[in-house]
């Protein structure tokens, strides 16, 4: 909030709330039939007092820096600035009502009894006033420390999740660069067409590095041009088999994920089969989000890590920043292979993710 709308506020809120006051006054007079125009003018006399010494009362809290000490310290500082600030109202209007409303009641020259009961008045009303002030700007304060450690924290989840992404990207290169350096001296035509096909995975990738998800077609191309550039070293050896449900190819999920378990099932499961093996890709509906399978030969012991791990534990990361409890990543050993399941929300504008 700007300090112009801070300073209207403020200000709609002084006339409001002293105007409410009179306003009860007014309404009892009326109903009881003494209201007049005299006791119009002392109203609207004790309406403008309220105010201006309200307003000395808050200058004086902000100028002592009262906002920003603990709840503790102010007490009796405000039982205090109450009593002064009571006292000169009290005087403003016994020396108004004197001067200027002869025949009122008078105060200052009156029954003792009568100007300390405005006294009590005044201060009981300005230590209400007072407590009100404080009360909104220690909710506001609160409101505004909330926001910012919110705003702090978004800023370290997505730096985080730019480190991950930083080190997914290169991960995967060095491993294509790998597969093209075994076909060098083995088949050099192969090579270029694989560094072709590695130039297009990498110009897709970079595109996609400052975005939290894409739809899942996109994804599933790169997958398959990362699996064309595998095929082109292992050949018969790595058999791929899709199965795409029906009308999931817009559907959100975060860039590199699939590519990143496909890598990790044939880079550390087939890879390391003499003869190869299967890899099959799957996506499909499944509760109220959708699942995406992986299940490669091979096999998998948990507590024993697979080369590296570094894609699958940033996977892991990357899932938990962006959808919290909402998605999950699991792995298992079944019948010779290994199955590696991602469930995803199957929409993300509740947890605030756009495709671009």
């Amino acid at each position: 909030m700007n300090a112009r709308r801070k300073r209207m506020l403020y200000w709609s809120t002084q006339v409001v709330g002293w105007g409410s006051y009179v306003g009860l006054f007014a309404l009892w007079n009326y109903f009881n039939a003494t209201l007049s125009g005299r006791s119009i003018k002392v109203l609207v006399m004790v309406f403008i007092i309220g105010i201006l010494v309200s307003h000395l009362f808050r200058n004086a809290i902000v100028r002592r820096g009262w906002l920003d000490r603990p709840i503790g310290y102010l007490p009796p500082r405000l039982a205090m600035g109450a009593l002064l600030n009571g006292v000169l109202a009290t005087l403003t209007e016994g020396l108004i009502v004197d001067l200027f409303f002869p025949d009122h009641l008078p105060l200052l020259t009156g029954e003792p009894l009568v100007l300390f009961n405005h006294l009590v008045n005044w201060v009981v009303l300005l230590l209400l006033w007072a407590l009100a002030y404080l009360t909104y700007h220690y909710f506001a304060k609160n409101r505004r420390e909330e926001i910012r450690n919110l705003r702090l924290e978004t800023a370290d989840r997505e730096n985080q999740l730019m480190n991950l992404r930083a080190q997914i990207n290169p991960h995967f290169m060095f491993n294509a660069l790998t597969g093209i350096r075994a076909l060098i001296d083995e088949d050099p035509e192969r090579a270029k067409r694989s560094i072709t096909q590695l130039s297009a995975i990498l110009r897709n990738a970079m595109t996609t590095v400052k975005r939290k998800v894409v739809p899942l077609g996109e994804e599933i191309d790169i997958v398959r041009a990362y699996l064309a550039l595998e095929q082109m070293r292992f050949e018969e050896r790595l058999r791929v088999h899709f199965d795409i449900g029906e009308g999931l190819d817009r559907e959100p999920v975060p860039p590199m994920l699939l590519q990143t378990l496909v890598e990790n099932a044939v880079r550390h499961g087939i890879g390391k089969l003499t003869a190869g093996g299967d890899l099959h890709i799957v996506a499909q509906r499944e509760g109220d989000g959708i699942d995406l399978v992986v299940r490669n030969s091979g096999s998998y012991r948990p507590g024993v890590v697979n080369g590296t791990g570094i894609g699958l534990r940033n996977t892991r990361k990357r899932l938990n920043m962006l959808y919290g409890g909402l998605a999950a990543l699991e792995i298992a050993d079944r019948d010779g292979e290994v199955i590696t399941r991602v469930h995803l929300p199957l929409r993300t504008t509740h947890i605030g993710l756009k495709t671009n």
